[in-house]
């Protein structure tokens, strides 16, 4: 007996953390569905490293 070998793809989840009803769950998201909103520090820690690279340090 042979068997066709396939190719094995991870699957890849994004997961978040959500409190529901004082209840810490993990929840699947997709992420390309998710904005950052305006003056997160999400954007002063990217235009930090970007400065740096800049500089050459």
């Amino acid at each position: 007996m042979s068997r066709k070998k396939g190719q094995w793809t991870p699957k890849v989840t994004s997961l978040r953390k959500v409190i529901v009803d004082g209840v810490e769950q993990w929840v699947e998201f997709d992420p390309a569905t998710y904005v950052i909103p305006a003056g997160h520090p999400y954007y002063d820690i990217v235009g930090m490293q970007k400065h740096e690279l800049r500089k050459g340090a």
